[in-house]
């Protein structure tokens, strides 16, 4: 029987500058595992929410999620309930009336 071989192979990412998400290469959630923005309950959307505080690409972030209608996780430092009341919030600051 062999014995298990391990690779070690390093991530590369590949970023264009033209993408309209190559700010998510600056974000500090790359370094933390995707499960923390995807909390089940409030400690767990502290604990993004607090990552998100820090930083530098939060406003993108969050508007990113507005813009696509992202329906889960903590984004730009908002969860989906936050995100449902900027949306609703705007849209009555732009309605006509």
């Amino acid at each position: 029987m062999r014995e298990p071989t391990q690779v070690n192979r390093k991530r590369k990412t590949i970023v264009d500058p033209e993408s309209v998400t190559s700010w998510m290469s600056e974000g500090l959630c790359r370094i933390h595992p995707p499960a923390v923005f995807f909390p089940n309950d409030g400690a767990g959307v502290e604990r993004a929410r607090a990552i998100c505080g820090r930083c530098t690409v939060a406003e993108r972030c969050l508007e990113y999620a507005l813009e696509n209608r992202i329906e889960h996780g903590v984004w730009g430092g908002a969860s989906e309930r936050e995100r449902r009341r900027i949306l609703k919030r705007r849209r009555i600051e732009v309605s006509p009336g």
